[in-house]
């Protein structure tokens, strides 16, 4: 339909030109005529190989035409040039141009299109200009005609690259330019080229605002591709344009903001004219403002081949864009625990999925002990009433392992899960006490293109008995501010939080990274201990602060580790004078010990922090010489 086009307005220019001249005397009084630049004849049809044919380019109504510069082209894989010849000047040739003498610049011809200075794409070139004493040329004529040989099948413009038409004082003379075509076949059309924004969904609550994310705009099955021309439209009370890039194949683009949409505009860098197949034409930066939705409108595209004609697209497909709902796959009950269960007894879990946005496909794999529990066999639970779907299925009760996958097929559309449904079920017999941890992994959950939506997962947890030991408390009885060589004494209470198994574990004391003391306990379901541990500070710098905390060993199948270790209390090693141990010794050192000054160990006012010297056991004037001796020291 766009040759026809082509041909109708290529012919009706034709007769215009045709009936310009009768037209022109008829107004020269009144209007001044167009110049035209123009292919004669202006189409060429069903020539097949080896065929010769001859065009000719022409001008029309000049007026004191003294010198021209024209690039012209064709398409060597369809045509090949045969021989041309300019009609330059009128004295030579009554139907040409220009009258002599001349002086020729450029009459080159390269079917390789690498002349230098030449515009790219440019296989003949014709440059040259009358002189003085010659005149100017008026009128129409042939500039030059051109032979060629049918060499292929296909199209081919015959393409006035560039002009350039001066008068006698050297002003440019405006033209209008019409080219020509070859064609002698018309291929069918490509089939529909597809538009789409990806990742077609975002939905991730981690998005929060401030944040920003990114898609691009892909183009797949195009053919001769030029230029393009989009809009994306977005809900602005969520999201705002923060950046464009454009493939680096095009031109910088022309980007037009307006309230929740954008236009993007771009066309080929020269000298490449088209391109073909599977390319992306923007990224397009997205600046979060808010939580919400939005869908990411694709429309108005418009793509142009390499021939200024609209390229068949089918409908844009559009994006979503959601940071507040999570998309979930869990197992459910997250927890079965369950003492009265014993062996042979059987029960079902389900692998649920929620807040998953036009999903097509899902699929998962679930670990468990097999000591513990057999699998009895797995069920899919279509959410929808649609039966094109494909079921892979493998459950390995030897390694522990089961493997579904489930995939929706044409004529089936995408289908989205909000409340929490079951798409599987699986069914367990108990085959031992003990606890295992329901491992749901290699989860995906994807739409109709494959593209895999971003989710949480979360694992089961089965127990026919509880094994889980703990560390309580942890504290500091003594000073926790003390001299080297002191005794600090610290009580950790560890407790068993199983309930059936008696716990035999070791429970090590720690002050920042160093082990300070390990104990042995064993305890019945749901009793506790409380042990004691000193800690004897010889050789520790002073200033040092320690941080205290203490760590229950593993027992077998015990999932809770996060109360296995706790953290609680610090001790400071302070300097030898520092008798409040605020880190410096000042006149309130020197005051406690005065305070004491005289007393033995059991008296009342004895103070075991103001005992800084020998004799031990008797605070003495040693004591306040060793403490006024450091004087003004601080951590």
């Amino acid at each position: 339909m766009a040759l026809n086009k082509m041909k109708i307005e290529l012919i009706f220019i034709i007769v215009l030109l045709t009936l310009s001249t009768t037209v022109y005397i008829k107004e020269a009084s009144t209007q001044q005529p167009q110049t035209v630049v123009y292919v004669d004849p202006p189409e060429i049809r069903d020539l097949l190989p080896p065929a010769n044919f001859t065009i000719k380019v022409k001008i029309a109504n000049v007026t004191n035409l003294y010198g021209l510069d024209i690039q012209f082209t064709w398409d060597p894989a369809v045509i090949r040039y045969i021989s041309h010849q300019k009609h330059i000047p009128v004295q030579t040739y009554p139907d040409g141009i220009l009258y002599s003498p001349t002086i020729p610049v450029k009459d080159q011809v390269d079917e390789n299109a690498s002349m230098p200075g030449a515009e790219p794409g440019t296989r003949y070139w014709l440059a040259e200009s009358s002189m003085l004493p010659a005149s100017s040329f008026n009128g129409s004529g042939v500039i030059f005609e051109m032979n060629f040989t049918v060499v292929g099948l296909g199209r081919s413009l015959l393409h006035i690259v560039a002009y350039t038409l001066a008068d006698k004082l050297g002003n440019p003379i405006p033209a209008t330019l019409v080219d020509g075509l070859f064609i002698n076949y018309v291929p069918p059309p490509p089939p529909p080229a597809y538009v789409s924004v990806n990742p077609e969904r975002i939905v991730d609550s981690t998005l929060n605002p401030c944040q920003y994310f990114n898609v691009s705009i892909n183009v797949e099955g195009i053919q001769d591709l030029h230029a393009f021309d989009l809009w994306l439209g977005y809900n602005n009370t969520v999201l705002e344009v923060s950046g464009t890039a454009v493939n680096p194949i095009f031109e910088p683009p022309v980007i037009t903001q307006e309230t929740g949409q954008v236009e993007i505009s771009s066309s080929l860098s020269p000298p490449q004219i088209s391109v073909s197949g599977d390319l992306y034409l923007v990224n397009v930066t997205f600046h979060i403002l808010s939580k919400g939705e939005s869908i990411l409108d694709l429309h108005n595209v418009t793509l142009l081949n390499g021939n200024g004609e609209l390229i068949e697209i089918n409908e844009p497909t559009d994006g979503y864009f959601n940071n507040m709902l999570i998309t979930r796959m869990f197992v459910n009950p997250p927890e079965l625990i369950d003492p009265t269960m014993k062996p042979g007894d059987a029960f079902s879990i389900d692998i649920m999925i929620e807040n998953a946005v036009d999903m097509y496909d899902y699929a998962f794999k679930l670990g468990y002990d097999t000591d513990i529990l057999t699998c009895l066999g797995a069920m899919v639970i279509p959410p929808t009433n649609d039966t094109h779907f494909t079921v892979e299925m493998q459950i390995n009760d030897t390694a522990g392992t089961i493997s579904v996958y489930v995939q929706y097929y044409a004529p089936a559309e995408p289908f989205s899960i909000y409340e929490a449904k079951a798409v599987t079920r699986i069914f367990f017999q108990v085959q031992d006490y003990g606890q295992t941890l329901l491992d749901l992994y290699e989860t995906r959950i994807s739409d109709r293109a494959g593209n895999s939506m971003w989710h949480e997962t979360e694992d089961g947890f089965f127990a026919t008995l509880l094994r889980d030991v703990a560390i309580v408390s942890v504290n500091v009885t003594s000073s926790n501010k003390v001299y080297p060589g002191r005794i600090v004494s610290i009580e950790v209470v560890a407790m068993n939080r199983g309930n059936m198994t008696t716990e035999t574990f070791n429970v090590t004391l720690y002050a920042n990274t160093t082990a300070i003391g390990v104990q042995t306990v064993t305890l019945e379901p749901w009793t506790n201990i409380t042990l004691t541990f000193y800690w004897n500070t010889s050789g520790l710098a002073p200033c040092s602060n320690f941080s205290m905390w203490a760590e229950a060993s593993h027992v077998p199948y015990e999932i809770n580790l996060e109360n296995n270790v706790y953290y609680n209390g610090w001790v400071k090693i302070k300097t030898i004078g520092d008798v409040n141990g605020d880190g410096v010794i000042d006149i309130l050192d020197i005051v406690a010990i005065t305070l004491s000054y005289g007393s033995r160990e059991g008296d009342l006012k004895w103070n075991p922090e103001a005992d800084l010297a020998p004799p031990w056991g008797v605070i003495d004037i040693l004591d306040l010489v060793t403490c006024s001796s450091k004087y003004g020291w601080h951590c």
